[in-house]
């Protein structure tokens, strides 16, 4: 294949969002292990469990066959550059939006990304939530994924909540953990009202 060839096919990528099937599972797994990977340049929270890729592969297969759940790939000519996991989440009482859309994991490969493959998977994601009368989406984003974050915050995602972390074998935890029992034994006093 000549330069000129190259170029031009590589000008003409065609990527298609779909609706993934029963046959693309395992290679939505194989994304999703480099998606882990990805957090794991972050943190070291994010490692997983030895048979954390299978129990994974075990509830995307139960996932995949929920009618509250849409798994969204994007493929470019059979092979899957991208995957979205996306729920309808309900059981939310105490609030008058009882139900919401979740987009609990999404990939793109690296040679992929900022090229709209992410956009075009929400898409299909949001019709889908809209269908199914949910009228907010949903995304949690590592704390220190700052393209991933950025890329949310493009596609219109506002920050709602703040998750932290607090390691109770680091201080001030383990000092709180380890102080002297009276100082546990202190009474809470409110004033009276008049």
């Amino acid at each position: 294949m000549t330069t000129k060839e190259k170029a031009t096919r590589t000008r003409h990528v065609r990527i298609e969002i779909r609706e993934a099937t029963e046959d693309d599972l395992d290679d939505i797994v194989d994304l999703w292990e480099l998606l882990v990977e990805h957090h794991q340049a972050y943190s070291e929270h994010f490692k997983l469990a030895r048979d954390g890729r299978r129990k994974w592969a075990a509830y995307l297969e139960e996932k995949f066959t929920e009618k509250s759940t849409k798994l969204i790939v994007a493929d470019e000519d059979g092979e899957l550059v991208g995957f979205m996991l996306c729920l309808m989440s309900s059981g939310r009482p105490v609030f008058s939006e009882k139900n919401v859309g979740v987009v609990s994991d999404a990939y793109v490969v690296k040679h992929r990304r900022k090229k709209g493959v992410m956009r075009e998977m929400l898409v299909v994601a949001l019709r889908w939530f809209h269908k199914n009368k949910i009228r907010a989406a949903e995304v949690s984003v590592s704390a220190a994924n700052l393209e991933a974050r950025t890329a949310w915050a493009q596609l219109g995602f506002k920050p709602l909540m703040v998750r932290k972390r607090l390691l109770l074998d680091d201080f001030p935890a383990k000092a709180m953990i380890e102080s002297k029992k009276k100082n546990s034994k202190k009474r809470v006093t409110r004033k009276k009202q008049k």
